[in-house]
């Protein structure tokens, strides 16, 4: 698919090297104005990462660049996991049941230099239209401060503020979001 000059494609495990280094240059940038380098830092251990389960899922989109940079990625899931990769323990990789669990939103990050251009508004359309293609009536997600925002103005409501340890003590404030579909 093409919107403007940008490529939206379903990610593969090949685009692992290329989403990871969207990743860091993304949370970097973006993020200074709301964490501490130290908990950027923490974050891009754990919570900010690829997961490869998102691929595997076939949920994951990559947004590239005509030059083919990968500018940006987010997904949803299918899974019970509500932020970093399938082998942490945030919580279980189970399927969730669409009857009466919402999806959850997952991992959505953009390049510094092409953010407020509506590619995240985009993925999370194409995401919402694929969970709700898969019979979820809801979805769920957890924000960063940063992405807060943007999950507001697209009808996602805040349901609790709270901290995810990262590691050594380093926390994360984060959001918790929900929407009907």
């Amino acid at each position: 698919m093409k919107a403007i000059n940008y490529t939206f494609r379903k990610a593969t495990l090949q685009d692992e090297k290329a989403l990871d280094e969207l990743i860091q240059a993304s949370a970097k940038a973006i993020n200074q104005s709301f964490y501490s380098e130290r908990e950027i830092d923490a974050a891009l251990k754990s919570a900010w990462v690829v997961d490869k389960q998102l691929i595997l899922d076939n949920t994951y989109w990559i947004v590239e660049n005509k030059e083919g940079l990968a500018i940006g990625c987010g997904g949803w899931s299918k899974r019970k996991l509500l932020f970093g990769k399938s082998d942490t323990d945030h919580t279980s990789g189970a399927k969730l049941d669409p009857k009466s669990e919402p999806a959850r939103i997952r991992a959505f990050f953009v390049h510094h230099d092409y953010k407020r251009q509506g590619i995240g508004s985009m993925i999370l359309e194409k995401s919402e239209a694929e969970a709700k293609a898969s019979g979820f009536s809801s979805m769920e997600l957890v924000a960063t401060l940063s992405g807060e925002k943007l999950y507001a103005s697209k009808g996602y409501q805040p349901m609790k503020r709270y901290e995810i340890d990262l590691e050594n003590g380093v926390t994360n404030q984060v959001v918790s979001m929900y929407k009907a579909l």
